[in-house]
Formats: C-alpha cells, structure tokens, sequence
C-alpha cells in the first residue's frame, strides 16, 4: 500500500472517530432532552387533570354536610321511607342537578340494597347524562366493596370509579349516621367524560378516557381516533410516542388514573397530528446529513490529490535509488545518514508534519462547523414573527457577544387572548450558557402554556432548573402577561435588571421589583407576583445586563441613568425605541469591544380600541429583531 493511500486512510478513520463521536454526543443530547420533556409534558398533564378533577370534588364534598345534618333525611331513612327522604333534600338535589356538571346522588343500606337514588326516585329528564341507559335492574355505584370501605375509613372516599357497567365516575362516598352509629352509606357522582373538554381546552390537544386494556369509553374529539387501529394497545400505562400511520404521523401522551382504591383502572389519552412537523424536519435531516456526505466525500478526495503531488519529490528519490541498484552510477549519488538527515528524510518529516496539520485542520474544521450550527440553531429559537394586534406592538433585538450567548427574549399566546413576555440571562457566556439557554427558555414556553399565572409558571420552571443542575448554573428571568383587553400587566422579576415603564408623556419610571431570586439557584422557592395598569401610548422596555454595562474606551460604564435619559427622548414606536437605544450604546462604547451579549424587548400599548397612536410607525414596529 502506497504511503499517501496510508496517510489518507489515517485521516479518514481519525475523522470519522470525531464526527462519530460528535454524532454520539449529540444523540445523548437528544434522547436527554426527550426524557425531560417527556416528564414535564406528562407531568403538567397530571397536574392539569388533578386540577379539574379536584375542583369538581370539592364542590361534591362540600355538599356532604348539608346531606348529612339533615333531621328530616335522618329520620327518613330510619323509617326506609324514599320518598320522603327525597323530599327532605329536594332544594339540595336541585342544585347539585343545576350545576356546572349535573351530579347524582345514591343511597345504599349497609347490606348492600338500594335505597336511594336521584336517578330511579326522580323524573327521568332530570339526569340525562348520568345513565341513559339505566334501569331498576341496573347495578349501583355502591359496590359492598366500596361500602365496607368507606365504613373502615370512617370518612368520605374520594376520585375515579370504575362502575359495574363499564361506566367512570367521579365519586364522593361517605358514611351517613344516626345516634346508634353507620346506617348507610351514600355517594354523589357524575360521569368523568364530563371533564374531557375542559382538560383538552387546557392541554390544547383532544383528550380521551380509556378502559386500562385500551378500549375507547368516550373523547372530547373523536376524529384524531380514527386514523388509529381498532385493536391499537399501548404497551405501558403511562407514556409518549409518535406513531406513523401511513402518512399521517401522531403524537400520543398518555397516562394511568387511579380510582379511589389508588388501583389504575383508566388511562387519560391525548392525539395530536404533527404530521406537517414531522415531514419538515425529516427533510431538513436529509438535506443536513446529505450535505456532511458531500462535504467529507470532496475533502477525502481534494487530501488524497494533495498528497499524490506532494510526494512526487519522494517518488523521484525512489526512482534515484532504484536506478541505482540496477547500477545507473549516471545518477547523483545519495547518502543517507543514521538521522536520515537527508531528502528522503526531510520529506517524510515534511509528510508527517503535514498530516498532522492536516487531522489539526479538520478537527478545527469540524469544531467550527459545529459552532456555526449552534449559532444558527440558538437564533432559531428566538421568534422573529411579531404580534399583529391593534391593541400592542412588539419588537426585539438581539446582538450576541459571540458566536452563541446565555442572552434570550419570547413572546407567546396564552388563553384569553393575552401576551406573555420573556427576557433572560444566563450566567457566563458560550455553549454552556447557549445550552442552559435553549434549556431555559423551553421549559418556561411550555411551562407558561399550562400555567397561566407568572409566579407559579416560574416556581414550577425554577423547580425543573434547580434540580441535577450539575454546573450550577442560573439565569434571571423577567416574565410578564399583558391582558390587551384592559392593559393589566402582571409580572415576576425573578433577579433580572428591572424593565422600564414610560408614559406617553415621556415620564420613565423603573418597574418595582418583585423579590424574586434567579432561577436554578435553590428549589421550591416562591415569587411574588405584581400589577401594573397600562394606559393607551404607554410603553415597556425589557433589557438584559449587557445594555446598561457596556464599557467604553475609558472604561466607563453606560449606567442606567444614561439609559433613562435616551428613553424619556426616544421615539414612540417600539422599534425605533430600540433602535435609539442601540445607537446611543454603541456610540457611547465607540471602538471598545462589546463585553456581553446586548438584548431589547419594547412593548407599546395602543389600547383596547384606541389603535393608533401619534409618533408610531406601523412600518418600523413591523421590523423583526436580530
């Protein structure tokens, strides 16, 4: 084998080993991040359902004294006497009829026989919903299992019931009493299906009960159903998954409900077709993967040419000695030394030498490469489109420190038609900070998704960050959630530098700060939430530590007082104000170098019906940050 074909298969297998090893960690990378969003998402799926059904069994509960206190039901059913027990507890019945979700309410005897329901001793059009199909033969919600239960515990039972008919209701059963102790037991109920709207309006996907062996019992949406198998199982209780059926291609979550035995008798579903999600991003893998083959295949090729003509001089020296052994003495002599301090020698040097550049080259290559894909990958993430309201106009830039930063700002919708709004700042600077970056900003967007309210979405995203944080790292974050509608602003200033309030007559005003510590320092710690009322042409400036820190020549810093002083002179328009703001720094620093990343988020309120106001440019406000 030729030297030069030797040299280019050690450089071929000493790159792949990198790019393989680079893929490896990436991949890691890729599978971590999945486990943790697969926790949070079904996390806050349980939280969210917990939440739903807690609600409506409190509402239960509190109905059980005014049921249980009741002289006239007591003596009622000492005497067996239904009628008059549902006459006892007539304007009680009618308002848990009358409810949000119509529930029913069952009697039982302690051996076990019915004495009591709203659904058999009351008119039939009352409780349309509960059992269409039941009848006096029907089974009751009280099982003498439910029943021995409730008489051990000696306090109501409440949570999900599986019913002998294939049924699931949210039930409360409690013992009722009379001087000589137990005498009964009862139960209110409704049909747990009931709740599936609520809980998809509050996931943003189409929810579905099922039996624990799969089978549908009811969904809020039954379409995204239908593309899936009639015989389709989930392998476990609890999990997430991405199907591809056909070219339709789902997201499945789903998770185990206990009953109130704590025994897994359902399982909570949700479907969401991704299917245009999907398709795009396995194109873009294809093209990214086609294009590292190309890449390496045209550098593999250009080394192996490369060193074909740099070895010609060694070549000729080969040829030189083989004329030689056939006794060519025309030829010049050539000595070769101990130290092969000769040609020979030099070129081998010069050879090994070059491909050591050369593998130093490529791993540059290659770091760099990557460097350039995280840069690209961490713009991505900061959103480009801004909100098209007549309430509000936004806009944001974002000027790096280097390739990639800890620097971030999002906005998004939440329900209600309100705005969220983020700016952050990790602590130190490249991929470290670019990572816990990217990190950061995913948990509290999908965070913010499921709750509403600024201090629990930021306790709830601070528990996430603070914990296995193994490079203690942290970063402060300002969220805020305007209400367009009315301009209510509240927000939590969890330790990041506090945004700027001005008036419409240029008064500018520092938000108060809230208390709030930055996040991933210490877990399960509180942050208080406050309130302001934006009026018709006020603003909002958010900006990280990069701004009023920047440094000049003379190793000044630009202060806040400098900032105020722009702001109270810039113009109206969110964009322009930014863009004072960047030139006024960038004047000030002249040709110091930047020390941090420099990050603006500006908010004008128009109002809820006034739209336009004096100064602004529409077109200017529509211009997206960097």
């Amino acid at each position: 084998m030729k030297l030069r074909t030797r040299i280019t298969l050690s450089v071929s297998l000493c790159f792949g080993v990198i790019v393989g090893g680079l893929a490896l960690e990436g991949q890691l990378q890729e599978w971590s991040a999945e486990h943790r969003y697969r926790e949070t998402l079904l996390t806050g799926y349980r939280n969210t359902w917990n939440g739903v059904t807690g609600s409506e069994l409190q509402r239960l509960a509190a109905a059980i004294p005014l049921l249980t206190r009741n002289d006239d039901a007591v003596r009622a059913l000492a005497h067996r006497d239904p009628d008059g027990y549902a006459n006892s507890l007539k304007d009680l019945l009618l308002v848990l009829r009358d409810g949000p979700i119509p529930a029913a309410f069952e009697v039982t005897t302690l051996d076990g026989r019915l004495f009591f329901s709203t659904v058999l001793h009351g008119p039939a059009a009352d409780y349309p919903t509960l059992h269409p199909d039941r009848d006096p033969a029907a089974p009751q919600v009280l099982s003498i299992g439910l029943i021995d239960a409730v008489l051990r515990a000696g306090q109501p039972l409440t949570g999900l019931l599986m019913q002998t008919n294939g049924r699931y209701g949210l039930t409360v059963a409690f013992p009722l009493l009379d001087r000589s102790g137990p005498v009964a037991v009862g139960a209110l109920y409704f049909n747990a299906n009931q709740l599936l709207p609520a809980f998809a309006a509050s996931v943003g996907a189409p929810a579905f009960l099922l039996h624990i062996n799969g089978s549908p019992v009811a969904g809020a949406d039954p379409g995204p159903w239908q593309p899936l198998d009639p015989a389709y199982k989930l392998v476990d209780h609890t999990g997430l998954r991405t199907d591809v059926q056909g070219k339709q291609v789902l997201t499945l979550a789903w998770l185990a409900l206990p009953d109130l035995f704590n025994r897994e008798v359902a399982i909570l579903l949700t479907v969401e077709d991704i299917t245009a999600q999907y398709w795009r991003e396995a194109v873009i893998r294809f093209l990214y993967q086609g294009g590292v083959l190309v890449a390496l295949a045209l550098f593999l090729g250009g080394l192996y040419w490369y060193l074909r003509r740099a070895f010609r001089p060694l070549n000729q020296v080969v040829d030189v000695l083989n004329a030689l052994t056939r006794g060519e003495t025309r030829l010049p002599t050539i000595v070769i030394g101990p130290t092969r301090d000769d040609e020979i020698g030099r070129l081998a040097n010069t050879a090994d030498q070059f491909r050591q550049a050369q593998v130093a080259r490529t791993q540059l290559l290659v770091i760099r490469k990557e460097l350039n894909i995280a840069t690209r990958i961490q713009r991505s993430l900061q959103p480009i489109n801004f909100p098209d309201r007549p309430e509000l106009a936004v806009c944001a830039e974002l000027h790096p420190f280097s390739e990639v930063g800890g620097d971030f700002y999002d906005f998004f919708d939440l329900p209600d038609g309100q705005l969220g709004l983020v700016i952050a700042d990790v602590s130190d600077k490249g991929i470290a900070a670019a990572l816990f970056m990217a990190f950061a900003r995913t948990v509290i967007h999908t965070i913010a998704q499921l709750i509403p309210e600024p201090g629990d979405c930021l306790e709830r995203a601070n528990h996430l960050l603070s914990h296995d944080n193994a490079a203690s790292m942290f970063v402060t974050v300002f969220y805020g959630v305007l209400n367009p509608a009315n301009g209510e602003f509240r927000y939590v200033n969890a330790g990041h530098n506090p945004p700027y309030h001005i008036t419409a007559a240029g008064q500018v005003t520092a938000l108060a700060r809230t208390g709030g510590m930055a996040l991933g320092v210490i877990e399960d710690i509180v942050f208080p939430e406050r309130k302001l009322v934006l009026a018709p042409g006020e603003r909002l400036l958010f900006y990280t530590d990069g701004v009023t820190e920047a440094i000049n020549e003379a190793s000044e810093e630009f202060t806040t007082h400098r900032l105020e002083k722009t702001l109270a002179v810039a113009p109206t328009g969110p964009c322009e104000l930014i863009a004072a703001v960047v030139t006024a720094v960038q004047r000030f620093a002249g040709a110091a170098p930047p020390a941090d990343d420099l990050t603006l988020l500006a908010l004008l309120y128009r109002g809820a019906e006034k739209r336009n106001i004096k100064g602004e440019s529409s077109e200017a406000e529509n211009r997206p940050g960097l």
